[in-house]
């Protein structure tokens, strides 16, 4: 191994600094040799593209075209200073300021708080997400828990922790009604109509039009781990009461479980008023191998339901509502919504219910977002 002492260092040390200092001067002067070379080039009427090509790449076709307009406008290029606006809009006053109206108020968007510290909306963007590192989410609407509700999820948490195996929430089959609008589903925030005035933009689908009383198709499915049962379509204006869903659906319910999951299934409803009815019990205590009654299941926890927090959706955005005319193309609709739904996603959401089981234990009965 070679050693250097001090005296050895010192020369070396002076000798790289100069090799530097020399290195900047070369570029530099390499630097003014290409921008005479470009203000003579763009006197004898070259276009950008045509110098940067000629140059051999030597400098891109956008750093010529910069260099062209500050040669026309000051008759020489001057990179003393950066081309473009000053950075001076994201200063730590600014910065400071952002932050301490986000405190007070953290539901305010980022174009309006960009539009009165006077800055442009980019600026802000950028401020609170490289600087402050804050995220934008939206609203959530979650049911309203009372205490109640809260000790009543706690209770079943504890049930299921008690009563059922991992292996058995696998053989847990759920089941939902669901109304299906023929206004279909829309999302105004994922909507942008760009035009110069609202008139205009109403001439170019600004507007979204719903029915006051929207004509509607109630379905029933089932979802267990092994895939979802064949969903139940209801006639037009059809509702459902204990009656005919004790005659249509949960016959319906037993035989779509025994083929999907086997005889040991265990059948989930939630506390809907058909549901709860005392012969809607008492047929679900002595047909089905086993299912959770209205005692159990607590109220308020569409969170629970893998129809409610997943299918629904899914199948809704599976579907073109721009086919949806009548009720016979929205049935349509329905069902290759229904026969879209990933598998791997169902069987991910159905498995996710012991983590659910657990947060609702930690927080005490709290909705899962």
């Amino acid at each position: 191994m070679i050693s250097y002492d001090s005296h050895t260092l010192q020369p070396l040390k002076h000798e790289i600094f100069s090799l530097f200092v020399l290195s900047r001067f070369i570029t530099e002067m390499k630097s003014q040799d290409v921008r005479k070379t470009v203000m003579r080039m763009t006197d004898d009427g070259l276009s950008s593209r045509q110098i940067a090509q000629q140059l051999c790449n030597v400098v891109t076709k956008s750093t010529v075209q910069r260099w062209q307009i500050s040669y026309r406008k000051t008759n020489k290029i001057d990179l003393e200073k950066p081309p473009g606006r000053p950075k001076d809009v994201r200063t730590k006053n600014v910065i400071r300021k952002v932050k301490e109206r986000l405190k007070r108020k953290p539901r305010q968007s980022a174009r309006k708080l960009a539009k009165r510290l006077d800055i442009s909306e980019r600026s802000m963007n950028r401020i609170i997400k490289d600087d402050l590192h804050l995220h934008a989410y939206h609203v959530t609407i979650e049911p309203k828990l009372s205490d109640l509700h809260k000790k009543q999820r706690l209770s079943f948490a504890y049930w299921v922790r008690k009563n059922l195996r991992i292996e058995d929430h696998r053989k847990i089959l759920f089941s939902d009604e669901k109304y299906f609008s023929m206004d279909g589903i829309y999302n105004r925030q994922n909507d942008r109509v760009y035009a110069a005035s609202r008139d205009e933009a109403d001439e170019h689908g600004g507007t979204m039009q719903r029915s006051k009383f929207p004509k509607h198709i109630m379905v029933w499915l089932g979802a267990s781990r092994n895939g979802l049962t064949g969903s139940i379509i209801f006639e037009p204006g059809q509702t459902l009461a204990h009656e005919n869903y004790i005659d249509v659906v949960l016959p319906h319910a037993l035989s779509e479980g025994r083929r999907l999951i086997g005889d040991g299934f265990i059948y989930q409803q939630d506390n809907a008023t058909p549901h709860t009815h005392s012969k809607t019990q008492a047929w679900c205590a002595n047909n089905f191998p086993r299912f959770i009654n209205k005692e159990k299941w607590p109220a308020n926890s569409p969170d629970l339901n893998v129809l409610d927090y997943y299918v629904w959706d899914a199948i809704g955005n599976n579907m073109n509502w721009k086919h949806v005319h009548n009720y016979e193309t929205l049935r349509q609709e329905i069902k290759k919504g229904i026969a879209n739904i990933s598998r791997d996603d169902l069987v991910r959401s159905i498995e996710n219910l012991s983590t659910r089981i657990l947060f609702i234990i930690r927080t005490k009965g709290d909705y899962i977002k």
